[in-house]
């Protein structure tokens, strides 16, 4: 049987594949079994994703789901991340609107699982790593305007790809098939009524500004496409490119009324940061004229010159914020192919990005990071004097309003070159073999931060043997500071890396002209195949960066260098196990197997089995196992320890803490201390991270059940339940987990991970390892994750008036979300985030998507209904919270989310088409949290964050 290139092939690709939509539902034609031989001989072999073997008619037992182009045509998506999110099977990770902390990339999660856990594949191959600020692969090299569709196979895939496919596998099929010319312009933006009552209501009382009334169009993204490609040779060769461009306007927090102010953790309250614009000067372990012990804040009036106890009132750094981060992207790319023979088809797949954003976050100060001053000190002399205390520890946190906000201004260039053949071998074998090569370096410039060994000199007014340049911060007089003081302690941290990876990558598919009796001799098909995989990162970074000497910077950025190779055979087989006489019934099994070698770890195994059951043609039953693993990324295994942050509270600060006297005790608080630590205004505590050479693999094991069924023309359904289990987890136990968990139960395993500041028991004033308190929370092999659940597709097309309707629907209800940080150590500790909202959990039980859409021969329209569930306000255990008051009186959940989408498009002429529509023509407001839930801007993620979404865009194809 030889396989043959022809039109008729292309034309059942396109036929089989649609059948996946995840819009559409999947339909029975792209699964079915083996067909006659006679009728194979006139078709070429084709392969989708989640599979190697190749057959006329493609085959696969895991689900296999599709965005298709005419999706991101009719979402007005400019960014593949923005539709890639909204679909049930995805969890939002970060995205344009994620600031602080950010990638400064958008980056893919399949079930919530992590984008480490998820593979993301172009055209098949896979996609370099990211930039300096993580690894996990940069959405920004692919063009939104060349995908023809977006394969998304959910559950493992290790057998077929290899490591990181433990959720699953995106891959970014672009048209490389393209022919003519083709120009795209669009345009498209935000607008929004800010008529938020009740966040106006909170700004009002604290004397805030907040914009007021319908906002013109922001945020606004200018995108321009180009693509050209033709056949040459006689229809031999084949060759396309594209250019692209995209330019993204910033959006502040300011520039919407319920994010102009930063909520407390109640929601109740414009809160804020200590760090003020008016000087406080935090006191630890002072004693009064009782002589009783003394911990508060105390500031000075700035008309009177005054000294008062108490904190100034908190910073505002909300509005200076980005909202949308502003990027401007080009990207350009080819595909060429020839035939020079059957036997030999050279291909070139080659793209380019380019892409340049800033993350500006609110002005640095001096955040309490000085060497303590004391009462002895002449210059706070006055200060202990009004308040009428000795002794103690003295620390100053002054916002730098006169310098204004920090930036870090990211660029960076990807660059992935593939090139390969692949032939027939002879009437039933042919090969494919393969070579990658992709590099990413990267800049990043932090710009107007707080040298922190310069403060001491500044705030001590620049006694003797001060730094070069040093000019008083004078924070002990009215408006003391000037632009010039302020300007005299910031510097720029900078920061390259380069990150690579080298594929090889060769195997020959075909089969066999024999097979079993009862399966009417259909032949079992095999793959078989080596790689070899290749991945550095390197990433340098100045002293100041290194040794974390910015304020305002949370902790060092130390540089890392490493590398990972990885040996790989690989094998697969569809297995015939039964047919009938017209094939209308059929078995097979579907087989894979992979040993990896690790140059970090050793051995490993994968492998996977499945099987497709087909009945009367139109009813399919179809699951397997895989066995999934992800190796450890270079971070992971290299990376120095350091000091961070992270986002939380502490259940032992405060004047009434969470937790007892003598839980807060099994943390290391002593009776003196308990009711006088002080909270972090900010939310943010210490923790010490790092990586581990000696991490292992993380395992995975993945079960999916299926059945799709085609009961009337034009109508398919398709079920199907995944359940996977991960464990050897590599990643951290989470130092909110550590504190809660060793005040519980005083377990020497978790209290020994506490360190609290010895003076004041806090765990958030400085970031010095040596001096400031921190919860170690080191990268390990430990923890396990149990994720389960059932996807729902629906399609539905009909002919009417003309045209042809279109209905859709696809929905996934997530039934578990377990998460044991403490495998065998505490059970206690394990936890479902399915359906509910808290510290640790974002994870609604029930999405789904519906759409309708009536397509005539020169115009279409279509509205579609986004749907997130509702989520339960509950901690770990299912009691309920208390803290955030705006979910509490919400009957104790974050309510579910509806969102309603136009569009329609309209051709002009036969060669130009105008599209337009509005996403969320509702204006529906982000929901609001208070500020230990909040991902960005008072609110969680996953949610359409600016309001009404308008886009439109023309196109001239010839």
């Amino acid at each position: 049987m030889r396989l043959k290139r022809n039109q008729l092939r292309d034309a059942i690709v396109v036929a089989l594949l649609a059948g996946t939509t995840m819009t559409a539902g999947s339909a029975l034609a792209q699964e079915e079994g083996q067909q006659p031989q006679q009728r194979a001989t006139e078709l070429d072999a084709i392969t989708v994703t989640g599979t190697r073997i190749q057959s006329q008619t493609v085959t696969a037992s895991a689900p296999i789901a599709e965005i298709t182009a005419e999706e991101f045509k009719y979402s007005g998506t400019t960014r593949v991340e923005d539709l890639l999110n909204q679909f049930p099977q995805m969890s939002p990770g970060f995205d344009a609107f994620t600031v602080n902390p950010t990638t400064g990339y958008p980056t893919a999660d399949l079930r919530g699982l992590g984008s480490n856990r998820t593979l993301v594949l172009v055209n098949g191959h896979r996609l370099p790593p990211g930039g300096i600020r993580s690894e996990a692969r940069d959405l920004n090299q692919v063009p939104a305007a060349l995908v023809k569709r977006v394969d998304v196979l959910t559950g493992g895939a290790s057998a077929v790809y290899g490591s990181d496919a433990m959720a699953g596998v995106v891959n970014f099929v672009l048209d490389t098939e393209f022919e003519g010319f083709s120009a795209n312009i669009g345009y498209s933006g935000y607008q929004h009524k800010n008529d938020n009552a009740y966040i106006q209501g909170l700004m009002d009382e604290v004397g805030f500004e907040y914009p007021s009334g319908s906002t013109s169009l922001d945020g606004v993204a200018r995108t321009f496409d180009m693509a050209v490609g033709s056949r040459f040779a006689d229809g031999r060769g084949h060759a396309m490119a594209w250019v692209t461009y995209r330019e993204n306007d910033e959006l502040r927090q300011g520039a919407r009324d319920y994010s102009s102010c930063a909520l407390d953790a109640s929601g109740t309250a414009c809160g804020g940061s200590g760090t003020s614009p008016i000087p406080n000067f935090l006191i630890i372990g002072a004693t009064d004229e009782n002589g009783e012990p003394f911990s508060g804040y105390g500031h000075q009036d700035q008309t009177t010159g005054e000294w008062l106890a108490g904190s100034a009132p908190p910073y505002n750094y909300a509005p200076i914020n980005h909202y949308q981060r502003p990027d401007e992207r080009y990207t350009f790319g080819t595909s060429i192919k020839f035939e020079v023979n059957e036997h030999f088809r050279p291909y070139i797949d080659a793209m380019f990005a380019n892409t340049n954003t800033s993350v500006q976050i609110a002005e640095s100060g001096t955040f309490f990071v000085n060497s303590p001053l004391s009462c002895d000190d002449d210059l706070a002399a006055d200060l202990c004097a009004a308040l009428g205390i000795t002794g103690g520890d003295i620390y100053v946190g002054k916002r730098n309003v006169e310098g204004g906000p920090r930036v870090a201004k990211l660029e960076a260039s990807n660059f992935r070159f593939v090139f390969g053949s692949e032939g027939a071998i002879n009437d039933f074998w042919s090969y494919n073999l393969s070579a990658l090569y992709g590099r990413n370096h990267s800049t990043e410039a932090n710009i107007n931060d707080f040298i922190t060994t310069w403060v001491d000199d500044a705030i001590r007014l620049c006694p003797p043997d001060s730094f070069a340049g040093c000019v008083p911060y004078d924070v002990w007089s009215p408006g003391g500071v000037t632009p010039e003081a302020a300007a005299a302690l910031s510097g720029t941290g900078m920061r390259q890396g380069t990150t690579t990876m080298k594929v090889v990558n060769g195997y020959v598919t075909g089969g066999f002209d024999w097979g079993l009796p009862s399966a009417n001799g259909q032949g079992i098909a095999l793959v078989a195949g080596v790689e070899y995989r290749k991945e550095t990162y390197d990433v340098d970074t100045d002293v100041n960066m290194a040794t974390g000497n910015f304020t305002g910077l949370g902790g060092p950025r130390l540089p890392i260098s490493g590398e990972i190779g990885v040996k790989e055979i690989f094998l697969e087989s569809q297995v015939p196990l039964f047919a009938n006489d017209d094939n209308s019934t059929n078995v097979f099994l579907d087989l894979g197997y992979r040993w990896s070698d690790y140059d970090t770890s050793g051995s490993v195994n994968t492998y996977k089995a499945g099987f497709a059951a087909t009945f009367a043609d139109n009813y399919r039953l179809r699951g397997g196992y895989n066995r999934a693993i992800r190796a450890a990324n270079t971070g992971e295994l290299f990376s120095d320890q350091q000091i961070a942050l992270f986002s939380g509270n502490d259940p032992c600060a405060g004047p009434n803490p969470a937790m007892t006297l003598a839980q807060c005790q099994n943390t290391g608080v002593t009776a003196a201390q308990y009711g006088n630590i002080l909270a972090s205004p900010a939310s943010q505590y210490n923790q010490f991270i790092g990586g581990n050479p000696n991490l292992t693999p993380e395992k995975g094991d993945t079960w999916t059940l299926g059945f799709v069924a085609t009961p009337i023309d034009n109508l398919s359904l398709a079920v199907d339940f995944y359940d996977i289990k991960i464990e050897d987890r590599i990643g951290t136990i989470g130092a909110s987990t550590i504190l809660q968990f060793c005040a519980l139960t005083g377990d020497p395993f978790l209290c020994d991970r506490v360190h609290r500041n010895a003076n004041s028991g806090d765990l958030w004033v400085g970031s010095n390892v040596e001096s400031s308190g921190y919860v170690e929370n080191l990268t390990a092999n430990f923890g396990e994750l149990h994720f389960q659940g059932v996807d729902l597709n629906v399609n539905y097309g009909w002919d009417m008036w003309g045209g042809r309707m279109h209905a859709a629907f696809i929905g996934t209800h997530t039934t578990k979300a377990e998460i044991a940080p403490l495998p065998g150590v505490n059970d206690d500790a394990t936890y479902d985030c399915a359906g509910v909202i808290n510290l640790s959990c974002q994870t609604p039980d029930w999405r789904h998507m519906v759409n309708l859409r009536y397509s005539a021969p020169n115009y279409s329209v279509g509205v579609r209904w986004r749907y997130v569930g509702e989520l339960d306000y509950v901690d770990n255990n299912g009691n309920p919270l208390t803290t955030d008051q705006l979910l509490v009186n919400n009957g104790n959940k974050l309510s579910a989310a509806n969102y309603f989408d136009v569009s329609g498009s309209l051709f002009l002429t036969d060669n130009i088409e105008i599209t337009a529509g509005v996403n969320n023509i509702a204006d529906k407001e982000p929901p609001m949290v208070g500020s230990t839930l909040v991902l960005n801007a008072n609110s969680v993620g996953g949610y359409d964050q600016l309001g009404r979404y308008v886009f439109a865009n023309i196109n001239f194809r010839f």
